[in-house]
C-alpha cells in the first residue's frame, strides 16, 4: 500500500510484515537538504495511522544531501511518529556506511529499535525480516489499538 506518494519520495507500507519504506526518486537528487525535510514532513501531515515494527529507508539517490544531522532529524522527528509500540528494527540504505554513525539501539516510544546502515539492499531486507513477526493474512490485527487503519488528507 502506497502511503505517501510524490515527485520526490514514495513511502510503501507492507501490511502483512509491518513494514515502511521510504526511497527517493531520480528527481529528488536535485533538491537541497530542505527539501528532504519538507518532503517528510509532508508525508507526515497525512494523517498517517500505520506503524511500522521494519524500517527500511532508502537515502541513496539522495545521500550527497544526507548529513549526520539529517539523520539526528529522522530519528527524533520521523521515526517516532511512525514505529510501533513493539519495536524491532530500522535499516538505512546507504552507499558507504562508513559516513555516518548511527547508534545500535534507538529509543522510540519507550522501547527501543536495532538501528543499521547498509550498502546491499538485499541484505538490509534480510536483516529487517529475519525473526520478524508477520501478520497472517486476512486478520484484523493491529500492532496498535485505535481500531483501524488509514491515510486521511483532512
Amino acid at each position: 500500500m502506497i502511503l505517501y506518494s510524490s515527485k520526490f519520495l514514495k513511502t510503501n507500507y507492507l501490511e502483512l510484515q509491518y513494514l515502511m519504506h521510504f526511497y527517493w526518486s531520480d528527481y529528488a537528487a536535485y533538491m537541497d537538504q530542505e527539501g528532504i525535510y519538507h518532503e517528510l514532513l509532508n508525508f507526515l501531515s497525512k494523517r498517517i495511522y500505520k506503524r511500522a515494527r521494519q524500517v527500511f529507508v532508502d537515502w541513496q539517490k539522495v545521500e550527497h544531501l544526507v548529513s549526520q544531522q539529517t539523520f539526528d532529524w529522522f530519528l527524533q522527528y520521523i521515526l517516532p511518529k511512525i514505529a510501533s509500540h513493539q519495536s524491532y528494527r530500522l535499516g538505512f540504505l546507504v552507499s558507504d556506511t562508513h559516513n555516518f554513525d548511527l547508534p545500535e539501539r534507538i529509543p522510540v516510544n519507550n522501547t527501543r529499535f536495532e538501528a543499521r546502515l547498509f550498502s546491499d539492499p538485499e541484505t538490509l531486507m534480510n536483516w529487517l525480516m529475519d525473526g520478524a513477526e508477520r501478520k497472517e493474512p486476512g486478520t484484523d490485527e493491529h500492532d496498535h489499538d485505535h481500531g483501524h487503519c488509514h491515510v486521511s488528507d483532512d
